[in-house]
């Protein structure tokens, strides 16, 4: 026994690493320099606690010591086993980690002792530490950098999208401004004549009520007659003014529509003029009458008064359109759309508000609609880009536009702009 114990007690005193050599009721038989250190307690201290008999766990506890105790596992096992990171505090109070590593060894009399040593892996844990969070940092570091570069490609795509939106914008407007120029002239013939086609049409029946017919021989009057019957005299006498009403009708009604589409796509660029905002809103419900007609009844509450505005028409013109069609589309069958339009600030701010009768906006939708490519229709039928533009025309005229669903109603659109806005901010050139 003497042979064998001394060679591994003189192993252990040579290892850098902590070690003790425990007998079966995990007394201490043998510490080793390294081991000493752990314990906080000086060379004789150490000493005679040991001699008389003290436990390992009573000298240096790990956090294992109570309820998986190593050195019984492995006398239970008989065979070497090993743990990673064991949590320890030194004599001195510093908080170690350990490998900590056990085995059961038969000495020359047939005893079974356990060696145990403990190799402190603190610097490494904590190096490992610091790199895993480093690590954790740069995880997250390049989720926000691909997260920054998904933010910028979206925005560069609405940009993209809303650059094309303002060509095509402008462009339809270069061609409306055009074909309403073009129609007026046959409009004006049309109502230009229309006087003339009536004098002309009461001389001629004029005419032929001083024709008498008593006069003429009988074969002669006969066919006359017949004639008469033929085109029913009697009531285009009573009907021609009617027809001519009608036509002077249409024809101003026709040349109301296109004095609309010149005025709604007269933009301007992003030049800055006094608008008439209440009569802006009227040709823009003219122009999306046959969405409304028949079926959607427009209520007006608009206080006197109403000062005119400092905008670009053609911008703020193009908001309203975008929310009063989509009103319209929204109401399914018959409903009705309430305009209400008021000053606030003694006058300095104008509101205007829209609401509908259809079925609102859903509330897991309302942070989402005015998000760039956002849409709620079939495709074809919407960019997604509608009510977005809209929020950028209004705040870049210095107001705001707020929407939510109003009770017992449906969707309700809030636009607010102050009479004599700020200038239109560079940028504002794309929100056409």
């Amino acid at each position: 026994m003497a042979k064998l114990y001394d060679q591994i007690t003189q192993l252990l005193d040579g290892s850098v690493d902590a070690a003790v050599v425990l007998d079966g009721e995990r007394r201490v038989l043998h510490y080793n320099p390294a081991y000493e250190g752990l314990t906080g307690l000086r060379g004789r201290q150490l000493a005679e606690k040991v001699k008389a008999g003290a436990h390992c766990y009573e000298l240096f506890k790990l956090e294992i010591c109570e309820k998986h105790c190593l050195g019984c596992k492995v006398r239970e096992v008989g065979r070497r086993l090993r743990v990673d990171e064991i949590q320890a505090r030194r004599g001195d109070g510093e908080d170690l980690t350990f490998i900590v590593t056990a085995a059961p060894v038969e000495l020359d009399g047939g005893e079974r002792v356990v060696v145990e040593t403990y190799r402190d892996v603190t610097a490494d844990v904590r190096i490992q530490r610091r790199l895993k969070v480093a690590l954790e940092h740069e995880r997250r570091a390049k989720e926000d950098l691909e997260e920054k570069v998904r933010e910028r490609t979206a925005e560069l795509r609405a940009a993209q999208a809303q650059l094309v939106h303002q060509e095509k914008m402008s462009s339809l407007g270069r061609l409306v401004a055009g074909i309403a120029h073009e129609l007026n002239n046959p409009i004006n013939f049309v109502y230009g004549n229309v006087d003339f086609l009536g004098q002309y049409m009461e001389d001629l029946l004029r005419l032929v009520a001083l024709v008498d017919t008593s006069d003429l021989p009988a074969d002669l009057r006969e066919k006359l007659e017949v004639l008469k019957r033929e085109v029913e005299l009697d009531f285009l006498v009573d009907d021609w003014r009617k027809l001519l009403r009608s036509i002077r009708a249409g024809a101003e009604r026709t040349a109301d529509i296109v004095a609309d589409l010149k005025s709604f796509a007269r933009t301007g660029g992003t030049e800055l003029g006094e608008a008439d905002i209440v009569g802006g809103i009227d040709t823009t419900l003219n122009l999306i009458g046959p969405l409304l007609k028949n079926r959607v009844e427009v209520r007006r509450n608009i206080v006197p008064g109403v000062p005119r505005v400092l905008c670009n028409a053609g911008h703020v013109n193009q908001v309203f359109m975008n929310i009063l069609t989509n009103a319209a589309q929204a109401i399914t069958g018959t409903g009705w759309i309430e305009v209400s339009i008021h000053t606030l600030d003694d006058g300095a701010t104008i509101r205007v508000e829209i609401c509908d009768s259809g079925p609102g906006i859903k509330p897991e939708l309302m942070a989402k609609i005015s998000d760039p490519f956002f849409t709620t229709k079939e495709v074809g039928e919407g960019t997604g880009l509608g009510l977005w533009i809209c929020a950028n025309i209004v705040r870049a005229h210095g107001g705001t536009l707020t929407w939510g669903n109003r009770p017992g109603a449906g969707a309700e659109f809030i636009v607010t702009l102050p009479v004599r806005g700020p200038e239109l901010r560079e940028d504002a050139e794309a929100h056409g």
